[in-house]
């Protein structure tokens, strides 16, 4: 199955989001099984970003849009 469009989020990538808010945070190790590159790179598409404190993350305007995009089903 080919990957997803860039501004829709694979499964990794929305199971994070469905654990973040707009506003409260979640330090890294609560994200898990997402990994510093998943992290890193839905910083890079600016769904998520990292608060403050320097530790933990929260997901932004951006990754609330990709959280609500359909999902994708190949039949």
């Amino acid at each position: 199955m080919p990957a997803p469009p860039p501004h829709v989020p694979r499964a990794d990538e929305r199971m994070v989001l469905q654990k973040l808010t707009l506003t409260r945070g979640l330090a890294l190790e609560h994200l898990y099984p997402a990994g510093k590159q998943i992290i890193a790179r839905m910083v890079a598409k600016g769904w998520i970003e990292k608060q403050p404190d320097g530790r933990t993350y929260c997901r932004t305007p951006k990754g609330e849009e990709a959280f609500k995009s359909r999902i994708l089903i190949k039949r």
